[in-house]
């Protein structure tokens, strides 16, 4: 039931219960709409407590791996140049771009069948070796290191077009394996946030429902509400009036809800006393009726109204005389109202 439903029918029982009970379940719907809202909240910040978790455990591991790698590949940053591919090293850039290039087109065809399910070795700098694998969705390949370390991507266009053997290639590799130790400092605040981040998670993970204790009470009054009007309307009293009512509707032949069957105009023509209109109009509304007898009888019922609303302006006048109030200017004759003339409002 609705407020205004159950405004209508406290009016007319005289039992502001009725609105009570509505206004108690809104409540009760709003309140539980929040704590599921919470419980919602909650999931979410336990699943992001174990997402975040993962990601400190996965940096750690990086961190350690990397520490032991690091050493050596200071040690050898100062080395001359030297690339292994396919067992063979190239002390030159000039002579490795080639043959790089040559591996990472023998990864890409082979990647066809895998997709970035399977890495293939395609060559070795400073002791670090260098993977690739190729992305179905997208035309490239994803170049990474034996050691923890940014990713590249690049695109097929880059080695596989007639004039590609460049040392470009190789120049972006270098700057992998030399990136590492930059990797480290990410992952070092990587670490660092997603700690702080748990921390702050758990800070509110446990938090209980604010509004517990209204929902429980307003739960328990609708419930106790809800059987009182149950009783009420069980009770001889209510069976009695109930069976009035029946009979009432029987004596006219109707049903409950009859009304909201009318066909409107038709009903208010009747309530006018004009039948005749109806019966040659006929049942399906087509014309028997010329338009200046219809005109004479919309005339006929616009007198009447008239007349009605001639006689409730009138009691309003003789109420507020009795009683000594005073009418706004509308109400008085005038035909002003606090917003200007009515012009027949």
């Amino acid at each position: 039931m609705g407020n205004a439903a159950a405004a209508t029918k406290a009016v007319a029982t005289g039992d502001p219960r009725y609105v009570e009970q509505v206004s108690l379940e809104d409540d009760v719907k709003r309140l539980t709409a929040m704590v599921r809202a919470h419980s919602d909240a909650k999931g979410r910040n336990a699943a992001e407590r174990r997402s975040v978790a993962r990601e400190v455990t996965a940096c750690e591991g990086q961190m350690v791996e990397l520490d032991r790698a690091l050493p050596g590949l200071a040690a050898n940053s100062s080395a001359p140049f030297a690339m292994s591919v396919r067992g063979q090293t190239y002390r030159e850039r000039a002579e490795a771009a080639p043959v790089l290039v040559d591996s990472l087109r023998h990864a890409y065809g082979e990647g066809k069948r895998y997709g970035n399910t399977k890495e293939f070795p395609v060559a070795e700098l400073r002791g670090v070796g260098v993977t690739a694998s190729r992305m179905l969705s997208s035309d490239e390949m994803i170049v990474t290191l034996s050691v923890p370390g940014r990713s590249r991507s690049i695109q097929a266009k880059d080695f596989t077009g007639m004039d590609t053997a460049s040392v470009g290639l190789v120049r972006r590799v270098e700057n992998m394996v030399a990136d590492t130790a930059n990797y480290r400092d990410e992952l070092t605040r990587r670490h660092d946030h997603a700690v702080t981040r748990i921390s702050e998670l758990e800070a509110v993970a446990d938090e209980p429902f604010e509004h517990t204790g209204e929902l429980r009470d307003k739960r328990q009054r609708l419930d106790s509400l809800t059987a009182e009007l149950q009783i009420t309307a069980d009770s001889p009293e209510a069976k009695a009036k109930e069976a009035e009512h029946q009979a009432r509707l029987d004596a006219r032949g109707r049903q409950p809800g009859w009304s909201l069957a009318l066909n409107p105009t038709p009903a208010l023509i009747t309530e006018f006393g004009r039948d005749e209109l109806l019966l040659r109009a006929g049942r399906d509304g087509r014309a028997t009726v010329t338009g200046q007898e219809l005109t004479a009888e919309q005339r006929a019922i616009q007198d009447v109204m008239a007349g009605r609303r001639t006689k409730t302006i009138r009691q309003i006048v003789d109420h507020a005389a009795h009683s000594g109030s005073t009418l706004p200017n509308q109400e008085r004759g005038t035909g002003r109202g606090k917003n200007g003339p009515s012009y027949g409002r």
